[in-house]
């Protein structure tokens, strides 16, 4: 039962985080082919929301669509960014500031970043990320902002798992140069990657404080390497007003 109920805990939340990518409404048949279940699983699913009031249904369409109820579940959350304006707001004038490139917000999970919001580039050959996608802590520009703000003894113990996790051998690291380039990281305020995480792309990120008191956001730009290197300086001034503007609202109620 307790691994019944986990699995049905993350089908929902993979079915909001697909609504949030879509931002439409959805099929029975398009929820199960893109969350990759059985049409049956996802009826029960969408029937079990719809009763609770979470999902709406248009008999008409035949379209599900989340209600008014899931933006409220988050309200309390987004009251404390009103302050300096919501999150996604503040993203999409940071994507201009970066010149179009690719922005986001992520937070740590595990040893890896996950990345919560996204404003992709509208230009060819950008940087594509989903809400909800993993990549590595110690490769990627989030994550090494994200390791910079702990002691180091957390610092190595995340990098040992990491490398014991990791799924290709480029993605495990040296300790001891690991541990130089977070000092670099911490001296300049900024992490950046060129081609760590992902061949052909690099990133630049810094670290804002959560208002929710408890978490760490990574907020970065990221791109091709020659765009994202050309732009570098304008990214990084982008990022630090960005960052010097959060801290407004932290602790606001």
């Amino acid at each position: 039962m307790a691994v019944r109920s986990v699995k049905s805990a993350e089908r929902t939340l993979a079915l909001l985080e697909l609504f949030s990518q879509r931002e439409r409404g959805l099929t029975v048949g398009e929820v199960a082919r893109d969350l990759g279940i059985p049409q049956p699983s996802a009826s029960m699913l969408l029937r079990n929301l719809v009763h609770l009031g979470y999902i709406g249904h248009d008999r008409a369409t035949r379209l599900f669509s989340p209600t008014i109820r899931v933006m409220l579940l988050g309200s309390w959350i987004a009251r404390r960014f009103s302050a300096a304006g919501s999150i996604a707001q503040r993203l999409e004038a940071l994507q201009q500031d970066c010149g179009g490139e690719t922005v986001y917000a992520a937070i740590q999970n595990g040893c890896a970043i996950q990345y919560v919001l996204t404003v992709e580039a509208t230009m060819p050959n950008r940087l594509q990320i989903a809400s909800g996608a993993l990549r590595s802590i110690t490769c990627s520009a989030p994550g090494r902002i994200l390791l910079s703000e702990k002691p180091d003894d957390e610092v190595v113990g995340w990098v040992r798992r990491s490398n014991a996790e990791a799924a290709e051998d480029r993605l495990r690291i040296s300790e001891t140069g690991f541990a130089t380039l977070i000092r670099q990281v911490r001296d300049q305020g900024f992490a950046t990657t060129e081609g760590d995480s992902k061949p052909g792309l690099a990133a630049v990120a810094v670290a804002v404080p959560s208002p929710m008191g408890d978490m760490t956001l990574a907020i970065g730009c990221g791109g091709p390497i020659e765009r994202i290197l050309a732009r570098r300086p304008q990214i990084i001034a982008a990022l630090q007003r960005f960052q010097a503007a959060f801290p407004a609202t932290g602790g606001a109620a």
